[in-house]
């Protein structure tokens, strides 16, 4: 099962960034930083097949792929900064990790213009003139 490799190479890469954290904390950064690329790598399949039956069932409900997409972007833009902001934290650079939450928040506001532009023409529509 996936599940157990996931785990299990976690556990392992603990272990060795736990024994070599004190020794050799260059080392045990760049494995930390390796593993957590591994592990993202694993979710990558399971995340596209949930992407593409969202994308089928927007099809056969013929809802609006533009937002559909913005909201992909949106979640990835999400899972990346968290992902860099702990491997970041991590490291002990903390103010370094606000940063980077900082700045994907401020992507994910870009991103979604399209949608909170469709939202308020919604919203005025619905309001007698």
């Amino acid at each position: 099962m996936l599940i157990v490799q996931i785990i299990l190479i976690g556990v392992i890469a603990s272990l060795l960034i736990t024994l070599l954290k004190s020794y050799q904390p260059t080392i045990a950064l760049v494995i930390m930083i390796a593993t957590t690329c591994l592990l993202f790598f694993f979710v990558l399949e399971p995340l596209k097949e949930i992407v593409n039956v969202i994308q089928s069932m927007a099809g056969q409900y013929q809802l609006d792929i533009v937002h559909l997409e913005t909201m992909f972007q949106i979640i990835g833009i999400a899972y990346l900064t968290e992902l860099g902001a702990q491997l970041t934290r991590d490291a002990g650079l903390s103010a370094i990790a606000s940063k980077i939450e900082l700045v994907g928040k401020v992507f994910i506001l870009i991103v979604s213009v399209p949608v909170l532009t469709a939202v308020i023409e919604a919203i005025i529509r619905f309001i007698p003139s």
